[in-house]
């Protein structure tokens, strides 16, 4: 009975690998199945009520399971009354829309509560939670990569943009998700590495890192280039201060290693950007804002003279607002948008929230309608003063444990493994909140509950030693 539950519970947690595959056969279902709902949603919703049913079961024997329950039961019972609220104020109101929403935005909660409980149960039983999360993260990452190169190869990848920037999404559909996912996987990628390379020669163990990190420039977005500057210099700088603290204590071979060779892929990188994607797209979208860096063309008269302008030459120059629309991609004129509804709404609105997105009028046909996409915006603004506070609780709290085990713990902890994680915990809280599809999109949110999970666990079981 024990083996059969140890086994049940290993099968549940491995779902993490198939995340890739699920989102191929989404898109395929999209573009070739002719159906009211994908597979992907199918598959995920079928995840959801098996960690609820996990929880539930979890909560009958044990005290953290029972808390955990509680705090989804209040959440459940909040969503109701963000339901019961919009029905009556909302005219009109989309109940088919405000339910999907409701169902994406709970999975991160449903689904880090059950791995919390159910990662605990497996290291209680001898299994190797870092190794666990390492792997998964890797064996996810690898299938991205091949997914990628293949659909390049072949010539089949989807296209990230419809016009004027350059970008492709391999076989998956939704681009901003799997650039969001890549750069959570990418640090772990990363330590996979960095545990294996003891000699520059060793530079190989960084091949899964290389194809993920080619796999996010073929996006050509600023989440996928800024991911790997980032982790490149997370593993520099923290190989330099690894370096110092533990020059006289332990032999740092591995550690002067790391250090060169993420110099040396930072060094590849910045030779590589102005071929890449990405360089293109900034240029096309300071275009869009009305920004020309390019210098004129030089005049010359009849004898090949240079004609001098007697005109000063103005360099253009970037207005707040412009840069703000460069980070944000226009998403900040939705917040500006959101502020004002949110100041009008009633009072049980501005506590309960506006729902989905916020009080809308009917959209036109195979119009959308739109979120901020900037996840903690629309968090706040869809469940209120009171719903978002909630909904932070559960992170801000065990980030902050996570947070203080750390810092107690230094030198100790200050290692390869807690510098990465660290970086994909905040890589994925960074593009929350300014590029959303994270804790909104299950495809996504999955990765972090998972992650966030694995790292309480770790941290618990080093707290015993």
């Amino acid at each position: 009975m024990e083996l059969k539950q140890h086994k049940i519970m290993l099968a549940i947690a491995v779902f993490i690998i198939l995340q890739p595959l699920i989102d191929v056969l989404t898109t395929a279902s999209i573009l070739y199945v002719d159906l009211p709902v994908t597979i992907g949603v199918l598959i995920r919703l079928a995840y959801l009520a098996i960690m609820a049913a996990w929880i539930v079961y979890a909560a009958l024997t044990s005290k953290k399971a029972k808390l955990y329950l509680a705090y989804l039961t209040g959440f459940a019972l909040l969503i109701v009354i963000n339901f019961a609220t919009n029905y009556f104020v909302k005219d009109p109101f989309l109940m088919v829309e405000e339910l999907t929403f409701y169902t994406k935005v709970v999975y991160f909660h449903v689904l880090f509560f059950g791995f919390l409980l159910l990662l605990e149960k497996l290291a209680e039983r001898g299994t190797d939670t870092k190794s666990q999360l390492v792997n998964y993260f890797l064996i996810s990452a690898l299938f991205i990569s091949a997914v990628f190169i293949v659909s390049q190869v072949t010539g089949t990848s989807l296209t990230n943009y419809a016009r004027s920037k350059e970008g492709w999404t391999g076989w998956f559909y939704a681009g901003n998700e799997i650039g969001a996912i890549m750069a959570i996987l990418l640090p772990l990628t990363a330590l996979f590495a960095v545990t294996r390379t003891f000699k520059v020669k060793d530079i190989t163990q960084w091949i899964p890192f290389v194809l993920l990190s080619i796999s996010m420039l073929a996006l050509g977005t600023k989440v996928g280039y800024g991911g790997i500057v980032i982790v490149l210099l997370a593993v520099l700088v923290g190989s330099l201060i690894i370096w110092v603290l533990k020059l006289r204590t332990e032999k740092i071979e591995n550690v002067r290693s790391n250090f060169f060779v993420s110099f040396i892929l930072l060094i590849v990188l910045a030779g590589v950007t102005p071929f890449t994607p990405v360089f293109g797209n900034m240029f096309a979208h300071l275009d869009i804002l009305g920004l020309n860096f390019e210098k004129p063309p030089v005049q010359v008269d009849e004898f090949g003279e240079v004609i001098e302008d007697t005109e000063e030459e103005k360099k253009p120059q970037i207005t707040g607002e412009q840069m703000e629309n460069l980070i944000f991609s226009s998403r900040e004129q939705y917040v500006k948008n959101y502020e004002i509804q949110f100041k009008e709404a009633p009072a049980v609105q501005q506590l309960f929230g506006m729902g989905y997105a916020g009080n809308y009028d009917l959209p036109e046909r195979h119009k959308p309608l739109k979120m901020i996409e900037m996840d903690f915006h629309d968090w706040f603004y869809s469940f209120g003063l009171i719903g978002f506070l909630y909904m932070m609780a559960p992170i801000v709290y065990f980030a902050g444990l996570h947070i203080l085990r750390f810092v107690r713990r230094i030198p100790k902890t200050f290692d390869y493994f807690h510098i990465l994680t660290g970086v994909s915990i905040l890589l994925g809280i960074g593009i929350s909140y300014t590029a959303g599809h994270v804790l909104v999109a299950p495809a996504v949110s999955i990765y972090m509950a998972f992650l966030l999970a694995a790292l309480i666990v770790i941290g618990r079981a080093e707290d015993q030693r």
